[in-house]
């Protein structure tokens, strides 16, 4: 007879929670829009779809993301 023995979970990866995958997704959102040369604000996140609490909540830090994620590094 076979036995099977579980895998101890992965704790040195842990998968990402639903706050940073909502993160992630607005600052995809807020970086494509600056560079379609569209203006990014609430009314124009809301206008996307994002709800006004999350926009408030998370607009923010992901706005400081997309800055850093933009800076051109020339060597």
């Amino acid at each position: 007879m076979i036995r099977y023995q579980a895998s101890p979970p992965d704790t040195a990866n842990p998968p990402p929670s639903c706050r940073a995958a909502l993160f992630d997704r607005m600052a995809d959102d807020m970086r494509e829009m600056a560079f379609a040369g569209q203006n990014v604000s609430a009314e124009t996140l809301v206008e996307r779809g994002w709800p006004v609490a999350t926009i408030t909540r998370l607009s923010p830090a992901a706005a400081i993301r997309v800055r850093r994620q933009s800076v051109r590094r020339v060597a």
